[in-house]
């Protein structure tokens, strides 16, 4: 609309700014500052907008009518012109031949929501250091080019608002299906659906959205499959067991090495199936071989990314907790000798890490999660003499805290950006430490255990700090991976606090070792399959 053209027939009824009338809070404008208190919360730019709400006996005027549309038009034009567009799946159903689904996502009607590079700069910033299996030099414009799909899972993991965020899970899904399954182009499997797969699973957290963490397991196995049709586990140059049919196979002997992009891909498909496989048993980790040695001497002496000797240490110290969790149910002599060599790996791996970043959270965090692997076994074995068994247990205790005081260490606002395989790693500290705590074992003083970390007191830090991260969102937010995350842990800290005050009063702590009330866990946690499996079963 023109300046200084007023409006017929109408009457100011509002002097809320752009951002909190468009989303229905209440506007506090701060006494010190321009903006308001949400948009200084939210660090937002704080824009007021003087509504009108035209008289009901002037809203058939043509004036009013004409400047009603001249308004929709002006709004149009500066949407356009911040480009600030952003793509939404279209979900149409309707299989009439006079129309056709869109191959791309379409742009939305949210100009609040992060632009591409927003969703990307974000990415890079606050998440990837908690699985650091990509290395994105490009802008959002050139991964839209060469990476589409990957662009597409790094906006679902990024997107703040919940309903956005089922909606592209949604339409990753529909693209996962249509490409692996439908598809007869050869070109449709290709490493952009590998790699942006593993960003869907790793931050998707599609499961707990939805309240399926089957889906867990099931995505881990077509990442696996994928990398196998793609076979990233072997050297590029490997077909000797191929006839030469066709006139094209002499030039495949002049195949191209492998890039660090597929080899950080391979390895990223090792260590994330062999977490899967720990904690939700359905499937079996993905084998080793041996050109994935080569892929990971290549990534520790990689100088492409920040990250990339992190990520090599993390996959070292996979091996070894995959090792250590081998050895379940073998003989008490196999387990004892396992056991000083698999700290003695462990040891190695920290000799070789480079000073500057031997303090970083997400590598502290693997090398507790391999050291907890380690221990565990003992946890529930009769058979080793009292006192070495209880040297062992204290050591396991002292690893459990140093664990959940690393965790506690990462910023509030960050949490946002967890990933699902850090997720796991924490997951393995509490059920530890519950274990610790429940232990029916006469040497072993489970009064000791909470004076030292009190499972419950970490479970309400826990709450209090999600509850935190919360409060940095807005509504958008709401039912999305924290408020779920928060009342699971709440009926979490409950249980545990009913469980431990009745082995008080009874005298003793003997679930753990018999098994009992596994059923009341199972039906308080029956969609958890991390606890229910794992706090009675051993884990």
């Amino acid at each position: 609309m023109a300046p200084g053209r007023s409006p017929v027939g109408a009457q100011v009824y509002g002097r809320a700014c752009l951002n909190c009338s468009r989303s229905k809070c209440k506007c506090v404008r701060r006494p010190d500052s321009q903006a308001c208190d949400r948009c200084h919360r939210l660090k937002r730019s704080c824009v007021t907008e003087t509504s009108v709400r035209a008289l009901k006996s002037a809203g058939n005027s043509p004036v009013s009518r004409i400047n009603q549309l001249e308004g929709k038009i002006d709004s149009l034009v500066s949407l356009l012109g911040t480009g600030r567009t952003f793509d939404i799946p279209h979900l149409d159903t309707s299989l009439s031949s006079s129309s056709s689904l869109p191959s791309e996502p379409t742009p939305t009607s949210f100009p609040d929501e992060p632009s591409p590079d927003e969703c990307l700069d974000i990415f890079r910033s606050r998440m990837l250091k908690y699985f650091p299996f990509l290395h994105i030099p490009q802008n959002a414009q050139c991964l839209q080019q060469e990476r589409p799909f990957l662009l597409l899972c790094i906006k679902a993991a990024v997107i703040p608002d919940t309903k956005t965020k089922l909606t592209l899970g949604q339409k990753i899904k529909q693209t996962l299906t249509q490409r692996i399954f439908l598809d007869t182009k050869p070109a449709a499997v290709g490493i952009d659906l590998l790699l942006g797969l593993l960003t869907f699973l790793a931050w998707g957290h599609d499961h707990m959205l939805d309240g399926t963490p089957a889906k867990v397991s099931r995505f881990t196995q077509l990442a696996m499959t994928l990398a196998y049709d793609l076979r990233l586990n072997r050297p590029s140059l490997d077909d000797s067991h191929l006839l030469p049919i066709g006139r094209g196979c002499p030039s495949q002997r002049g195949h191209p090495t492998r890039s660090m992009e597929e080899r950080r891909a391979i390895l990223a498909c090792f260590l994330l199936s062999s977490l899967v496989s720990s904690f939700f048993i359905q499937i079996d980790a993905m084998n080793w071989t041996p050109y994935m040695d080569e892929c990971l001497d290549i990534l520790s002496q990689s100088k492409e990314s920040p990250y990339d000797e992190i990520f090599a240490h993390q996959v070292r110290l996979q091996r070894i907790t995959a090792e250590a969790e081998g050895i379940k149910g073998t003989t008490t002599i196999l387990s004892d000798l396992y056991l000083s060599a698999l700290r003695r790996r462990v040891d190695d791996v920290k000799a070789h890490i480079s000073p500057e970043i031997q303090q970083e959270n997400i590598l502290l965090a693997s090398i507790h999660f391999t050291e907890l692997s380690i221990f565990k076994p003992i946890i529930s074995n009769q058979a080793i003499p009292t006192l070495e068994k209880l040297e062992h247990l204290y050591t396991c205790l002292q690893v459990v805290k140093a664990a959940l005081d690393n965790f506690f260490k990462i910023p509030i606002a960050k949490y946002h950006g967890v990933s699902f395989p850090f997720f796991m790693q924490f997951a393995r500290y509490i059920i530890t430490l519950y274990q610790l705590s429940t232990l029916n074992d006469p040497s072993w003083d489970t009064a000791i255990v909470r004076s030292t970390i009190d499972i419950l007191q970490v479970l309400d830090q826990l709450v209090s700090n999600m509850e935190r991260a919360r409060a940095l969102e807005d509504e958008r937010s709401a039912d999305g991976l924290l408020d779920r995350s928060i009342t699971k842990f709440r009926a979490t800290r409950a249980w545990c606090a009913g469980k431990l005050a009745q082995d008080v009063d009874v005298g003793g702590f003997g679930d753990f070792a018999t098994g009992e009330g596994e059923m009341q866990l199972d039906a308080l946690f029956l969609d958890d399959i991390w606890l229910r499996d794992y706090l009675y079963l051993g884990g």
